[in-house]
């Protein structure tokens, strides 16, 4: 399973390489890059089909005699699906004994870095850091290994009417980039020795929300306050300015006009698609009265769900108290996870615990600042 999801990742790699070579390269053979991205399509597709199977087979839904090698004959890749490798995986990071066929599973699962996490535990896991940090379900996200540089758009001049004969230039046209890297998140959890006697669901579920929760929050936060240096850049390094923000009085209550302005600031193109970012208490605070005090339909509310201008609010109790960001999350942010959470564990004789260590890797940037607008309220 292991190299099969390498596979996938290398595609997508390539076929972010294709595109930028597409968009900076004139004379690229377009016929040649067609081909070979119809042909990492088709392999892709056919690599999803097989992660399925596998993964059903490990979950129970796929009969055991559509799968060609016996069950004695399992690769090491396949052995991370089964409740036995999952249930030694569980013991082995707590340092409990195995029963024979757990040893010989965990050894068959076992590779030059160390026991990987069953693939159940982990699919948990990702689901959780979505779950406990949604904005990575809103921003372009990649998972590609290593570096990667994307081209993204930078000025661009207007159309021109062409004259017949004459010349066609890129007049003022340029083309940047977003360079990615990959920076550790960490989360170190301790529990006493105690987590011994614990059945393997409840560890399982303990470990999976202590280690997802905590990364989770983290990369919410880097997404909004990453400084840039050494760690994820965050939305708040936009200068903010007259020309994408607009600032309410220290004093002065949130007006109609304030949030009219704020929207008439977004670019036009990324209007598809962009949401509000704001702490709940902000929400209830300073828009939530507009809804009662203005008759132009400031903010509503349709089954639970509120919008203000139209946009859809999102709650993130990150955010600074009485500050709202407007913005096409999806279009101005990029970021990239190029592994999977990983655990390791260690038992320290003096504490009588043991300390379990997650580790996620992740980057991101502003890719478009005009694809984003600020409400602030003065300090001073």
């Amino acid at each position: 399973m292991k190299e099969l999801i390498k596979r996938m990742a290398e595609i997508r790699s390539r076929k972010v390489e294709l595109r930028g070579v597409l968009e900076t390269d004139a004379k690229a053979d377009l016929d040649a890059i067609e081909k070979e991205l119809r042909e990492l399509d088709e392999e892709y597709t056919n690599l999803e089909k097989r992660k399925a199977v596998i993964e059903g087979i490990g979950a129970g839904t796929v009969p055991v005699n559509e799968v060609p090698n016996p069950i004695n004959n399992r690769s090491a890749d396949n052995f991370d699906q089964d409740k036995e490798y999952r249930s030694a995986w569980l013991k082995h990071v707590r340092g409990l004994d195995l029963t024979e066929n757990e040893q010989r599973a965990l050894t068959t699962g076992t590779s030059s870095a160390g026991a990987v996490i069953p693939t159940v535990t982990q699919n948990k896991i990702i689901e959780k850091v979505n779950q406990y940090c949604p904005l990575l379900d809103k921003i372009d996200l990649l998972r590609v290994p290593g570096g990667v540089k994307v081209p993204a758009e930078g000025t661009t001049a207007d159309a021109a009417v062409h004259t017949e004969g004459a010349t066609i230039t890129a007049d003022g046209d340029t083309l940047s980039s977003v360079t990615l890297s990959a920076y550790e998140v960490t989360k170190l959890v301790t529990i006493s020795k105690s987590v011994e006697k614990m059945a393997i669901d409840a560890f399982e579920s303990w470990l999976v929300n202590k280690i997802a929760r905590k990364i989770a929050e983290k990369i919410g936060k880097l997404i909004i306050f990453g400084t840039g240096t050494n760690e994820a850049q965050g939305i708040n390094v936009i200068t903010w300015g007259a020309t994408n923000s607009v600032t309410v009085g220290k004093n002065a209550s949130l007006s109609a006009a304030n949030v009219q302005g704020a929207v008439a600031l977004l670019n036009g193109g990324y209007d598809n698609g962009a949401e509000w970012l704001m702490s709940k208490s902000t929400f209830f605070t300073d828009f939530h009265p507009l809804m009662n005090n203005s008759k132009d339909n400031i903010v509503t509310e349709d089954n639970g769900v509120y919008r203000v201008m139209g946009y859809p609010v999102n709650f993130d109790d990150r955010m600074t108290a009485h500050e709202a960001i407007l913005g096409n999350l999806y279009r101005g942010y990029l970021g990239n996870m190029p592994e999977d959470v990983t655990i390791t564990s260690q038992f320290v004789t003096r504490e009588n615990a043991y300390d379990f260590l997650g580790c996620a890797m992740f980057d991101g940037k502003v890719q478009a600042t005009e694809a984003f607008v600020k409400i602030v309220k003065a300090t001073a």
